[in-house]
Parts: C-alpha cells; structure tokens; sequence
C-alpha cells in the first residue's frame, strides 16, 4: 500500500473542495432564509435538479475483506 500523506496534492484538492461545498451551501441557506418564495423555490428545484443530474451513478463499493480466510 501507498502511503498517505497530509500535503499532498490530492489532499489539498479534496480540502479546498469540501471549503467550496460548504461555503455555496451557506450561502444557500441563506438565500433560502430571506423568506422569498421565489428564492426558496429556486433553491429546492436546482438541489432536485442536482441530484437528479449528478448522482444517478452510484459509488460501487467493493468489500475487500470478503475474500480474506
């Protein structure tokens, strides 16, 4: 097995993409809390439309341990 490293290129990628997702999802709810009907329905239907685009692939995961004896 490879070894992990916390500076590493990857690390930093997926690090900077969690602080994307958390900030848009802030500022989402923030928009979503202004109370404006409109707004409000914008938000869920791009969040339905998201999902329905992005994450009709599923993960596979795989077990590794189910060949071990």
């Amino acid at each position: 097995m490879g070894s992990q490293r916390m500076l590493s290129a990857a690390h930093v990628i997926q690090t900077l993409l969690h602080v994307l997702q958390v900030s848009v999802s802030y500022l989402l709810m923030l928009v979503f809390m202004t109370y404006n009907g409109f707004l409000c329905i914008a938000v869920a239907l791009g969040a339905g439309a998201g999902y329905f685009l992005f994450s009709w692939r599923k993960a596979v995961v795989v077990d590794i341990t189910e060949h071990c004896h």
